[in-house]
């Protein structure tokens, strides 16, 4: 059992209390806290609290990758295969979406030999890994996912005169491409009729005409509050908005369009940095490069509910990821979750109480924010004590 230090990152859009609180660090007041990673990627790797051991994560995986993955992982992915975070947002993310693997492979690979740095500001592909993702809330979440229907599209955006000369998605064979020549006029308007438009949204949301619901009203103005003048204001009218409350999830595969506007969740992802963005957001926005990778089909956002939660027992959330499954379960003194040997690699967090790992030898106490790695080549762990976990896996 290896106890984690894990890094903040201090995006602007973080929330600069939720984090900080959560896991009982002192944090400048007026600095964002926007993500906690646990794991291993080399932009932020965990440290590792025992001074005697690598500094970090990832330097001791790599020390001994099957100890710490077993055979079937190192071999298939030689790193820790997912990333495990705490996600506040105080304001929304960017529009943004993430590569497939083969996208990300080859982007990777074009940047590199183009000599751009892995931290330039400018770069899109930091790894060469895919970035499928699930987030569950721990407060109200409220997120944008996935493009609404070709008729609820034409029927939002009809109330915008500024609006008349946009090619508008339609139904049929060549649905997609006119899902992209849409999203591709709208992102790259030039400054004066994008902010015709923008201006004309948050003046239909005032007014209540236009049949929006009461989502699109609420975050047209709030998003042009936060983003003056930026197209993505009008993110809510194309994309499907969606609140889920705590215990609840969503699933994000690679090539979506989404954009988390407010909460605070646990968010578990292959392991990459890979970030395509179209709006909203201060840093590097590459709309060629977003719009080559996107899945244009429309979609429902599907909300994930709580899986069953009967104490001493752990219970994934579905999805179809390969690299990771996200289980949630509730210890109580007289109902232990057990651990099986083998069941490594896997980061357990705190999310309520008080918890205790024993391994048999060591009796490892932890309370809420508190992280753990556990490698493939642990012992049977036995978690006991009053809580409730979070633990992130590969799917067993």
């Amino acid at each position: 059992m290896l106890l984690l230090d894990n890094p903040i990152r201090d995006y602007a859009w973080g929330h600069p209390r939720r984090i900080p609180e959560f896991i009982g660090r002192d944090w400048p007041a007026d600095k964002p806290a926007a993500e906690l990673w646990m794991g291993a990627h080399p932009s932020a790797p965990s440290r590792l609290v025992d001074s005697d051991r690598e500094a970090t994560l990832d330097a001791w995986i790599a020390a001994r990758p099957v100890e710490a993955l077993g055979p079937e992982i190192a071999t298939r992915y030689q790193r820790l295969p997912f990333l495990f975070k705490l996600l506040a947002a105080g304001r929304s993310l960017s529009i943004q979406a993430h590569p497939d693997k083969a996208t990300a492979e080859a982007g990777f690979r074009r940047e590199n030999e183009a000599g751009i740095p892995r931290d330039a500001p400018r770069r899109n592909y930091r790894d060469d890994n895919h970035k499928p993702e699930i987030i569950m809330a721990l407060t109200p979440f409220t997120a944008m996912i996935g493009f609404r229907g070709a008729e609820a599209i034409r029927s939002r955006f009809h109330a915008l005169p500024g609006a008349s000369n946009l090619p508008m998605p339609g139904p049929g064979a060549e649905e997609s491409a006119s899902y992209r020549e849409f999203l591709s006029s709208l992102l790259t308007m030039d400054v004066e009729d994008r902010n015709r438009l923008v201006g004309e949204a948050v003046d239909s949301a005032a007014s209540g005409v236009g049949g929006w619901d009461a989502l699109q009203r609420a975050w047209v103005p709030r998003l042009a509050e936060q983003f003056p003048g930026d197209i993505g204001v009008l993110a809510p009218l194309f994309l499907n908005v969606v609140e889920i409350q705590p215990g609840e999830a969503l699933y994000q595969p690679a090539r979506t369009l989404h954009a988390y506007l407010d909460g605070f969740g646990v968010e578990l992802m292959a392991n990459s940095d890979n970030v395509l963005r179209g709006g909203l957001t201060p840093k590097n926005v590459d709309v060629p490069e977003l719009l080559s990778v996107l899945d244009f089909r429309p979609s429902e956002a599907k909300v994930l509910k709580p899986p069953a939660d009967e104490p001493g027992e752990l219970n994934d959330y579905a999805t179809p990821a390969r690299e990771f499954a996200l289980g949630v379960g509730t210890v109580e003194p007289e109902r232990r979750i057990r651990l099986d040997a083998g069941r490594g690699p896997a980061i357990v967090l705190v999310l309520d109480g008080r918890i205790r790992i024993d391994d048999g030898t060591e009796v490892l106490p932890l309370e809420r924010g508190g992280s753990v790695f556990i490698p493939h080549g642990a012992s049977e762990l036995r978690v006991g004590g009053r809580g409730r976990i979070a633990v992130a896996e590969v799917p067993r």
